[in-house]
């Protein structure tokens, strides 16, 4: 049994029953093992690793700690660690960046360890600590790039913000950047997703997904600063509005969403942005050395470099890229994973897994052993305010594990 258990008696017997009834995880329900995503991890709800017993019951008596509402958006892998972000998408959420360890974790409701740790994390009056992350990226270097930018609520009044921690020295904050209201809103920004290009000593870029003013944001470390593409090809489509997963209809606007980096072109070092809104059939590209332009991007005539790529199969979440060229792109609508690799005719997209336990499709990550993970993670219901949360017998969150034999495309 795990310590924890004894240590926080009653008040976790929940978990502690749970992670007793098997050593080994839960198989996905009606799906044979031999499909190609296997479960590594499953949550029926998040919890953490309290300093003490009455730190966690405090935070619980208080309700800054509401089991049912925390939710995971974004995964990323690190040394043996799995680092995941938990946004304020609802109120009671104490830690919005954490990790788990892949060699001692029990894979049946994991505590999550805050990370770089608890002064670090949601102090709702020190709008220097993390307030509401809602993805990540860790380069080569071993750089957290911190997107804390979930401000789609009034759950913080802090401006959203580009934190990057040094996970080479225990979660050192290295810079601290806070986007211009220009960029990105402080009440109604959303920015959703980022990728690393450490071409010229690093460029960032973020899709803001807000209704409010969608938009492609490019930043570069080397300038300290941002500037934002809007276009209608990062709007909803009209078509692809309204779409259901979990018996629960997706209404919400959804515009820019996922994000994708190519590999360096091996012969011109060139790199491709790939990018599609939530509600939208369409993957677009665009060159970065375009992107890296601040006075072409002024000018308006960037817009004649965006092409599209195809129509997929269904609507996308997270797309992930790896170091052979493979895209990999959520399909919620369809339970489902499709992959293409871009330097193929977008014909040969296909469908490489379908399973209705994976309920929405949400993000990705390598690790460096060839192994590609997948989080699902009903993030429909955290995000419709008519969906009313309770702690069930439910299963969450889910990590999902497939070979691949590549890495990420930062490798």
């Amino acid at each position: 049994m795990n310590p924890l258990c004894n240590y926080f008696g009653y008040l976790f017997l929940s978990y502690c029953l749970v992670e007793n009834e098997s050593s080994t995880p839960a198989p996905v329900l009606g799906t044979p093992r031999s499909k190609i995503f296997s479960i590594e991890y499953q949550w029926q709800y998040i919890n953490f690793t309290w300093p003490s017993y009455s730190a966690y019951k405090k935070a619980i008596n208080r309700r800054h700690y509401v089991p049912e509402n925390v939710a995971m958006t974004g995964i990323k892998y690190h040394r043996e660690y799995l680092y995941m972000a938990l946004p304020q998408i609802r109120k009671g959420v104490p830690v919005t960046l954490g990790r788990i360890s892949l060699e001692t974790s029990p894979k049946i409701n994991p505590l999550v360890e805050p990370y770089p740790g608890w002064e670090s994390n949601v102090r709702s009056k020190d709008c220097t600590s993390l307030q509401s992350v809602q993805n990540m990226e860790i380069d080569k270097h071993g750089i957290m790039w911190v997107l804390d930018g979930f401000r789609a609520n009034n759950n913080t009044r802090c401006p959203p913000k580009l934190v990057l921690l040094d996970l080479n020295n225990d979660g050192k904050e290295i810079l601290s950047y806070i986007f211009p209201k220009d960029i990105c809103a402080t009440h109604g920004g959303h920015l959703k997703d980022i990728v690393v290009d450490d071409t010229h000593d690093g460029f960032a870029y973020i899709t803001d997904n807000s209704v409010l003013d969608p938009g492609l944001i490019v930043y570069s470390r080397r300038q300290n600063r941002a500037w934002k593409l809007r276009d209608r090809t990062m709007f909803d489509e009209e078509d692809a509005a309204a779409f259901v997963v979990g018996n629960l209809t997706f209404k919400r606007l959804a515009p820019l969403d996922g994000i994708a980096l190519s590999p360096s072109h091996s012969k011109t070092g060139n790199k491709m942005l790939f990018y599609s809104p939530l509600a939208g059939m369409n993957l677009y590209s665009i060159k970065t050395k375009v992107l890296k332009n601040e006075k072409l991007i002024e000018s308006g005539d960037w817009r004649r470099a965006i092409k599209v790529v195809g129509k997929k199969q269904g609507q996308s979440d997270g797309l992930i890229i790896d170091n052979k060229g493979n895209l990999f792109y959520t399909l919620p609508p369809l339970y489902g994973i499709g992959r293409w690799n871009i330097n193929s005719q977008f014909s040969t997209a296909e469908v490489i897994a379908k399973d209705e336990s994976m309920v929405w499709t949400g993000s990705f990550a390598f690790d460096n052993k060839g192994n590609l993970r997948l989080l699902t993670n009903n993030i429909n219901k955290f995000m419709d305010p008519a969906v009313q949360l309770e702690l069930t017998g439910e299963i969450m969150f889910k990590i999902f594990k497939h070979y691949t034999g590549t890495k990420s495309y930062l490798n």
